[in-house]
């Protein structure tokens, strides 16, 4: 099992990185998907509701009263403000690119691969949901204390988009299960190939966008990756620590949780800041949320077979 896992794995990050190498040898073609990654999420985040009912998301919210209150205060607050001035004194022309990725809610995404390592789904979609909902009001307070700028986003505008990333693919998942129950049951199934085919148009569209900027500074791009892969292990590393007294499974789906964030919000946020290395920063902070199955899987075997 351990093996097949592995080759799972590999099958996953080659069509992952082979879509975005896709995406910077043809842009022009490949770019044209760009305005339609809303939607690939959404759909990836349907196909995560079909698998889970909104009642298992109320009953993890009240199992966990006290640790997912702090895991959600630590995701949007309390480790992109002990990052920020680490970020400023080192790497000054990354640090507002990192503290809005490590503020940023959970990824629409998220629960797709903590299915896919084996971890507890339902929590990963509780903070999906809740830190997505807290975004609006956490993001320009985190802006405000660290850079001491006001965020003149459109609040109410971005509130009500992610309201709908949120309740649309709910809503959508009850009408399914309900009145399509065997369209339902077969898209279940089929959960994974056509989230592989999600993931590659995403991947498509957000490098396709960015290849000119990638094309002209290798050396952004190396430090990208780096800087997003340390981000990536801090953000996972602290949602296993947090919830350690949990079981495994909870652990790495704590782990998962904060390592896998809504990356591509913070695309559209370097463009409001008119700072393309935050957009390219958050694009290929995607390189480590992929890379993230290695070891959380690997963890969550672990684990589970140590019975700790």
């Amino acid at each position: 099992m351990p093996l097949m896992l592995r080759i799972k794995d590999l099958g996953l990050l080659i069509v992952v990185f082979g879509s975005m190498a896709a995406g910077v040898l043809w842009p022009n073609e490949t770019r044209k998907l760009a305005p339609f990654l809303s939607w690939f999420l959404m759909g990836m985040l349907f196909l995560a509701f079909l698998k889970v009912f909104p009642s298992e998301i109320w009953d993890t919210l009240q199992r966990y009263s006290l640790k997912l209150p702090l895991l959600i205060l630590a995701k949007l607050i309390v480790i992109p403000l002990l990052i920020y001035p680490l970020a400023s004194k080192f790497l000054p022309a990354y640090a507002l690119g990192l503290i809005l990725l490590a503020g940023v809610s959970t990824g629409l995404s998220a629960p797709f691969f903590s299915g896919y390592v084996g971890a507890n789904i339902p929590l990963v979609l509780a903070m999906t949901v809740v830190t997505t909902l807290l975004l609006p009001l956490t993001l320009p307070l985190l802006v405000k204390i660290s850079i001491g700028r006001e965020l003149q986003f459109d609040l109410i505008g971005l509130a009500g988009f992610m309201a709908v990333l949120i309740f649309l693919p709910l809503l959508v998942s009850v009408f399914f299960r309900r009145l399509l129950p065997r369209i339902s049951g077969w898209l279940d199934e089929q959960s994974y190939p056509i989230s592989l085919v999600l993931l590659a148009a995403m991947n498509l569209g957000a490098f396709g966008l960015y290849t000119p900027f990638l094309r002209a500074h290798h050396a952004e791009v190396v430090i990208s990756v780096l800087v997003g892969s340390g981000l990536a292990v801090v953000l996972a590393s602290a949602g296993v620590v947090l919830f350690w007294s949990s079981s495994p499974l909870e652990r790495v789906a704590a782990g998962g949780a904060l390592g896998w964030i809504n990356n591509v919000l913070v695309i559209v946020l370097g463009n409001y800041f008119n700072d393309p290395l935050i957009s390219v920063l958050a694009a290929l902070y995607l390189v480590p949320y992929y890379v993230l199955i290695v070891p959380l899987g690997h963890l969550s075997r672990r684990l589970e077979r140590s019975g700790d």
